[in-house]
């Protein structure tokens, strides 16, 4: 993880410089997106090749069933309303209004208009999905379970790896309500994971979850 942290604080230096803008804008972040994603699906590749059978299905469930698309929507619903319905709702007294956790959500789509968002949806709905599930529940989640000798625990761990490094310039109640939400759906996707043995069923819930997410801020 840590080289696609360095890959995209480079990408985006590059950005910045070349650009001459104080801000990174939507195309330096989709840039840094990219210059990460290269890191962690270069960790992958090279995991595989080093320590596993060099498939990636065979390492980390690399696999989708059409089975998986039922699953993977009715687990991206039920997050959703869950997790908007419950638990922000609950913790409202303490974090505040639940709405600005969509902030930086909420500016992305402002910033993205006409064409462009559909290439943002093409990044949130698809790019992330697939690299971050063959990273964090493909790769992670497998090198927890061998360490920890407990899927229970491995699945927790990869959970807080997930929401670790989302880490936004949120008010400190919001915050803690993304990271906490961003906790519980790592839970579920490795959870997916760990029971399916593949990460079809996690693939399709996170690219559902990140859409429906979308769209939502886009009409209100």
């Amino acid at each position: 993880m840590a080289v696609g942290v360095v890959l995209s604080s480079t990408a985006a230096s590059i950005w910045l410089g070349a650009t001459g803008s104080e801000e990174l804008g939507l195309g330096g972040k989709e840039l840094g997106q990219l210059a990460l994603w290269v890191g962690l699906v270069g960790c992958v590749l090279w995991a595989s090749r080093r320590k596993g059978s060099g498939s990636l299905a065979e390492d980390f469930g690399w696999r989708i069933r059409p089975v998986d698309l039922a699953i993977g929507v009715a687990v991206a619903v039920a997050a959703q309303l869950f997790l908007a319905q419950v638990v922000a709702r609950l913790l409202e007294p303490l974090v505040g209004d639940p709405e600005v956790a969509s902030r930086p959500v909420q500016e992305l789509v402002d910033s993205a208009g006409g064409a462009r968002f559909v290439g943002l949806l093409l990044f949130v709905a698809v790019g992330a999905p697939i690299v971050e599930e063959l990273f964090f529940r493909g790769l992670l989640l497998r090198s927890l379970q061998r360490r920890v000798r407990n899927d229970t625990l491995a699945v927790v761990l990869s959970g807080a790896l997930f929401a670790a490094p989302h880490i936004q310039a949120l008010p400190g109640g919001a915050l803690v309500l993304v990271l906490l939400s961003l906790f519980l759906l790592g839970i579920a996707l490795a959870a997916l994971a760990a029971r399916t043995g593949r990460l079809g069923p996690g693939i399709v819930a996170h690219s559902a979850f990140n859409a429906i997410s979308l769209v939502t801020v886009l009409l209100k």
